[in-house]
């Protein structure tokens, strides 16, 4: 009787295991450290906008080294493996993915609204980057995957194209071209995935003023300077309600709103540091009906290395290489994905964009809890057996 109770507690226990590790739900760690989104305009403009740290310096792909924002030289806050902090957290209501069964790379389904961050209005200097603007201020919602996009897929051959492979982008000429180009993972993991970007208030991007403008630092005699032509043109940016990054390869370019006319938008400013950041304004004027509208090419997350050029960007070409990875085994451990966007702006003129995004997947909770029951089922076993042997 104790040998046939053995066997079907065994039974009972294996079933129970099994069923749980079919299960397919796993966690995202919530810590900021582990989750979370990030992207970049050029050179200059982390958006959400953060603070220039020791960690941010980099090297373009020609080898050229950049120096972290705020020091002596712009640079971007991300390249290669150097990821930025990323500030749009993993949503604590959202915190299951679903991944197939099998070997890895396991396929990944991102529910909508994964990562979640309400906008806080910030402003940055961007001047080392872009030598048409002094700042930029922003205050924007952000939403992924966009409930409008519906939940991300990202697989194997998910993302377009060949191993190596390379897209053409905006605006790009014959003899300059603006390029994207995917290498570095055989298994192509990714897809596409945008994000919702609502924008809180304008972004505002103040711009130099009458040509050819104070390069910074400078000071308009308004604030006891000696610098005429330190100006400020204010002028409104009105972004998509989705982020171009991450888009379907061949989609049609997004184009944002043109801007509107801003009545009190020409201001004398005190600019002390070369980084483009204002310290004081007045206002003195009002602007022209001045746009910075964008238009945009958008490209596919991927684990690979993806490589952004933008030989006519404004003051220099920017090239950037940045690089994710695939470190989970048996689904469970860290995935970092990358995406970028080559875009063109009427005031500001072109720039390469990038964005990343990562996962820390934890065990499945169906699997932790179904291996738990099987133990208690076995300790339960055990007693039995134990009080009929007696």
């Amino acid at each position: 009787m104790s040998k046939s109770v053995r066997i079907a507690c065994l039974l009972v226990a294996l079933c129970w295991a099994a069923t749980s590790h079919a299960q397919s739900w796993y966690s995202i760690s919530t810590n900021a450290a582990d989750s979370g989104g990030q992207a970049q305009i050029g050179g200059g403009l982390p958006l959400p906008i953060q603070p220039a740290t020791s960690t941010m310096g980099g090297k373009l792909s020609n080898g050229t080294t950049m120096t972290p924002m705020g020091a002596t030289a712009g640079g971007p806050i991300g390249t290669g493996m150097n990821f930025p902090p990323l500030l749009i957290p993993a949503n604590p209501n959202k915190p299951l993915v679903k991944q197939t069964a099998g070997a890895d790379p396991k396929a990944m389904t991102i529910p909508v609204g994964a990562f979640k961050r309400k906008g806080v209005a910030k402003a940055i200097g961007v001047a080392l980057n872009n030598p048409t603007v002094y700042q930029v201020q922003t205050n924007l919602d952000y939403t992924g995957p966009a409930p409008a996009w519906g939940s991300a897929m990202f697989k194997a051959s998910g993302r377009t194209g060949a191993k190596t492979t390379t897209f053409v982008g905006i605006p790009g000429t014959v003899l300059k071209p603006s390029i994207a180009r995917y290498s570095g993972s055989a298994a192509r993991f990714g897809g596409p995935s945008r994000t919702k970007v609502l924008a809180a208030s304008p972004i505002q991007v103040w711009a130099h003023g009458p040509a050819p403008g104070a390069v910074p630092p400078c000071k308009h005699p308004a604030f006891a300077g000696g610098q005429a032509d330190c100006v400020a043109l204010m002028l409104a940016a009105f972004p998509m309600t989705l982020a171009v990054a991450g888009a379907k390869v061949a989609s049609p370019p997004d184009t944002t709103p043109g801007g509107a006319v801003m009545t009190k938008g020409i201001r004398v400013v005190s600019v002390p540091l070369i980084t483009g950041k204002v310290a004081m304004s007045a206002v003195v004027g009002k602007t022209p009906p001045v746009s910075n509208m964008a238009t945009s090419d958008g490209f596919p997350w991927t684990t690979g290395m993806l490589t952004l050029s933008q030989p006519t960007a404004a003051g220099t070409p920017e090239v950037f290489t940045i690089t994710g990875m695939d470190g989970r085994v048996g689904g469970v451990g860290t995935i970092s994905l990358v995406s970028g966007a080559l875009s063109d702006r009427m005031t500001s003129g072109p720039n390469s964009n990038r964005s990343w995004s990562q996962y820390k997947v934890l065990p499945e909770p169906g699997a932790v809890l179904g291996a738990a029951a099987a133990l208690a089922v076995l300790g339960v076993c055990h007693g039995l057996v134990r009080r009929r042997s007696r």
